[in-house]
């Protein structure tokens, strides 16, 4: 039988939060302080950004392991979740899915999906990464950011990365970005790229990863009204 929501919650974050105490100088936070979302261009390092805050609050990141969790919540094939991320099936193959009784179908993996983020919300002390998080949270205090970077940046370092012709990076890099795009007005009538939508938006083309993380938790602790970072130093 599948676990609980907030009992896969509870175990993820007692286990990373033993890790965390073992690998680096952490001091618990006092209380509970509201979720960041983090929403990105692909390759614009927002993956990147919400390690690099999780590492200076304390906060666990929620990125892969969502998916995991909510595999584990269908109890179906891992593989028809990670087709399923940030991507918007056509209808008809949906259908075609839920008449085969297969479980990995939209609905069910959004449904699972907002389950997952309520309940990460409700324990709060985290990132979520991407996956229209900003538009599932709630809480008035959770804190949206918008990684964003020119197209030809990210482009060049993706091709760099993958030793692909630019061309090639250039069709997988806008391909990404439109299946992301479509995901979020598909699933929540809201356009991505509305900058309104968040509270920071952040150019990774202007700033390195320590300046994005510093103005992103400047900006953090601004708006829950209180200091909040809990790496000490050494």
């Amino acid at each position: 039988m599948a676990k609980g929501v907030n009992q896969l919650i509870d175990e993820q974050l007692r286990f990373w939060t033993q890790r965390s105490i073992s690998d680096h100088k952490f001091r618990q936070p006092e209380k509970r302080l509201p979720v960041i979302t983090i929403s990105r261009e692909f390759g614009a390092k927002g993956a990147a950004l919400a390690k690099k805050i999780g590492e200076q609050l304390g906060f666990k990141v929620w990125d892969k392991d969502l998916l995991l969790m909510i595999s584990e919540q269908i109890g179906g094939n891992k593989s028809f979740i990670y087709s399923l991320d940030e991507k918007t099936r056509d209808l008809l193959e949906d259908t075609i899915f839920a008449f085969m009784n297969q479980k990995g179908t939209n609905l069910n993996y959004l449904l699972h999906l907002i389950k997952m983020v309520q309940a990460i919300e409700k324990h709060g002390n985290s990132i979520i990464v991407g996956r229209g998080a900003n538009y599932i949270c709630k809480d008035p205090q959770a804190f949206h950011v918008r990684v964003v970077a020119p197209l030809k940046n990210r482009v060049n370092k993706y091709a760099y990365r993958e030793e692909i012709p630019w061309n090639e990076a250039s069709m997988i890099v806008k391909q990404v970005d439109s299946e992301r795009r479509d995901f979020i007005r598909h699933n929540f009538n809201h356009d991505v790229d509305c900058s309104s939508d968040y509270d920071l938006v952040l150019n990774s083309g202007t700033y390195d990863l320590d300046e994005l993380s510093e103005i992103c938790i400047q900006a953090y602790e601004t708006k829950i009204g209180r200091q909040v970072r809990q790496l000490e130093t050494v």
